[in-house]
């Protein structure tokens, strides 16, 4: 009888089955582990949608002393050539701004145009491919007594976005660019303010939104905390909160026609007047101002003019 009784008590398990179930078990919890990442990163990347588009309709600015039509157009976020629909019909470039002067950013996205001797608005509308009732539903366009038009606002459609669960999301560059800078026989003065010309990605992570009308840059999802890098050397010309859904934003002037943007930051670690070189830190990914998601939105303006960012970068 105990004989029997030992004979069935259990046996010790061979060792190739106890390193089977480790195996199993360390693939089921690296499974879980990408499948959290990979669902977790679409959510973000839907979620980091700026709200409307980007565009900042009805934003509100009051001119300040010491503003220029490029210093505003880079606070609410229009192109340069863009202020003069927001000033006048009759704008005169010479003109100055006029302190105190309330300028609103229309609801929809526009451009400016600038119109020629002997130009019928059937023919402007057919050059940007619109219909002339269009051009002429907007107020502004609208023959305001005596006043001569000089300026007309052509509206423009945004498209909706490219859905991001198609070609799931893209990964970008790392953000230090060194590699990218123009050789240099000797080191650049400390307070040498001109760039390269060669723009580095100043983030890691993934494209969630790109270049559109009514969307004047990119945005890149990337988790909160995240460094952001300038793209290039030059001057910092605004680093602080943005009251027009930038958020915590810095501003860097490159001396070479560049200006770029960096939106909705956490942190900032630099400051207006302080020269950087590409790659130094600015500051960290967050969700300030109009954000629904930590992301960074980055806008690069050429002579003023905001160009797709994705043309120039890593060129």
């Amino acid at each position: 009888m105990n004989i029997h009784i030992l004979s069935l008590k259990q046996q010790p398990e061979p060792q190739r089955h106890k390193d089977t179930k480790k195996i199993l078990a360390f693939l089921c919890i690296f499974v879980s582990l990408w499948l959290y990442f990979l669902t977790s990163a679409v959510a973000f990347a839907q979620e980091s949608s700026p709200v409307n588009g980007g565009w900042p309709a009805g934003i509100e600015y009051t001119v300040r002393p010491g503003d220029t039509l490029l210093s505003v157009s880079l606070e609410i976020g229009l192109d340069l050539e863009q202020m003069a629909c927001l000033i006048s019909r009759s704008f005169a470039w010479e003109q100055p701004l006029v302190v105190g002067q309330k300028l609103t950013v229309p609801a929809a996205p526009f451009l400016c145009h600038k119109v020629q001797p002997g130009e019928s608005l059937t023919a402007i509308a057919a050059s940007y491919g619109v219909t002339p009732q269009s051009i002429a539903a907007d107020p502004w366009n609208l023959n305001g007594g005596d006043e001569y038009i000089y300026y007309l606002r052509i509206p423009l459609v945004i498209p909706q976005p490219p859905s991001v669960a198609d070609n799931s999301l893209l990964r970008l560059p790392g953000g230090t660019g060194g590699e990218l800078s123009a050789p240099v026989s000797q080191p650049l003065p400390a307070n040498w303010p001109y760039g390269s010309g060669h723009l580095a990605w100043p983030v890691y992570g993934w494209i969630t939104q790109g270049y559109q009308p009514g969307h004047s840059g990119i945005d890149v999802g990337a988790w909160a905390g995240t460094p952001v890098t300038a793209a290039d050397r030059g001057v910092v010309i605004r680093a602080g909160w943005s009251d027009i859904g930038y958020g915590n934003f810095v501003i860097i002037d490159h001396k070479i026609d560049y200006i770029t943007l960096y939106a909705h930051l956490s942190d900032i670690f630099v400051s207006e007047g302080q020269v950087v070189g590409q790659g130094q830190l600015l500051g960290t990914v967050g969700s300030t101002g109009n954000s629904t998601g930590p992301h960074l939105h980055f806008e690069i303006r050429d002579f003023g003019q905001r160009v797709d960012p994705l043309t120039i970068l890593g060129q």
